[in-house]
């Protein structure tokens, strides 16, 4: 259990530190990826469709959102 709460938060932070590095915001991802803003200010879980999205996005991969690879 402890394993998965730190790839969840570890995904939070990675996911945070890349929205921080090409400087865009939140509202700015959500409105580009067809969500509410609200999907990304829980640090819980996401569906799929919507992490795909992120990926897209953002421009990379699920493996270094999750994993840091």
């Amino acid at each position: 259990m402890a394993e998965r709460r730190n790839v969840v938060f570890g995904f939070w932070d990675r996911f945070e530190s890349e929205i921080y590095k090409q400087n865009r915001s939140k509202a700015e991802i959500a409105r580009k990826c067809h969500f509410d803003r609200k999907i990304l200010s829980y640090c819980g879980n996401m569906s799929l469709p919507y992490f795909a999205r992120i990926c897209k996005e953002l421009n990379v991969s699920a493996d270094y959102l999750l994993f840091g690879k």
